[in-house]
């Protein structure tokens, strides 16, 4: 049984130490955020085979301590630079900058599956292809080649609002409903009309500015 509550324990604690990182830990996964992630893996393993439990506990707070002082040095131009190197261009005017590409230890097939990966099959497509410290291969595109916008075709849209979920599977979320100003009779009501109730709905939105409900049925 207490071996059950030190699993449990630590496995809720390792979570807590993650949200803690910030969500960038997990997206982004920079050098720090990887070795933080390694060490603490390991860390919070070590009570499973042994029985040292506090001085790991007290060993994780200190990890997430350093995570956490890191993260605020990255802030400075002169920390940002040190634990997350710069951009490397590999691609310039779409000429493939080969010294570049080497230092960034990729090769020119691993460059060509990013590129395809990205939608663009073609090095010629491309103006520039930058590595990112986080390990992104961020791609511009040429003019020519570049999406066209409704703006490009002078077409005025109406702007509806980020949807936000309003039902999902079922259930009525009530500090969403809140976040756009509404309630819940006010929904009930949308779906009387609709001749439909909450639990037929796998997912149900409503756009926040234009306040429109869709609806997603189950089937």
């Amino acid at each position: 049984m207490f071996l059950i509550l030190k699993i449990l324990s630590l496995y809720l604690i390792t979570i807590m130490i993650m949200r803690l990182m910030g969500k960038s830990t997990i997206i982004q996964m920079t050098p720090y955020d990887l070795v933080a992630i390694i060490i603490v893996g390991t860390v919070a393993s070590e009570p499973l085979i042994s029985t040292e439990y506090w001085p790991t506990i007290a060993a994780l707070a200190i990890l997430v301590g350093l995570h956490i002082l890191f993260s605020f040095l990255t802030l400075n131009q002169i920390g940002n630079r040190f634990f997350l190197g710069e951009p490397t261009i590999l691609i310039k005017n779409g000429e493939i900058l080969e010294d570049n590409l080497e230092k960034s230890h990729l090769s020119m097939s691993q460059l060509l599956s990013i590129l395809r990966s990205k939608g663009f099959p073609k090095i010629a497509d491309v103006d520039y292809a930058i590595l990112e410290p986080i390990g992104e291969v961020s791609i511009i595109p040429k003019v020519a080649n570049t999406p066209v916008t409704v703006g490009h075709l002078n077409i005025s849209i109406q702007d509806e609002g980020l949807p936000i979920a309003v039902i999902v599977d079922g259930r009525i979320l009530k500090r969403n409903l809140q976040l756009l100003g509404q309630t819940k009779d006010w929904l009930l009501e949308h779906l009387r009309q609709n001749n439909i109730t909450e639990e037929e709905i796998m997912y149900a939105y409503v756009n926040e500015k234009s306040k429109k409900l869709n609806i997603n049925r189950r089937r």
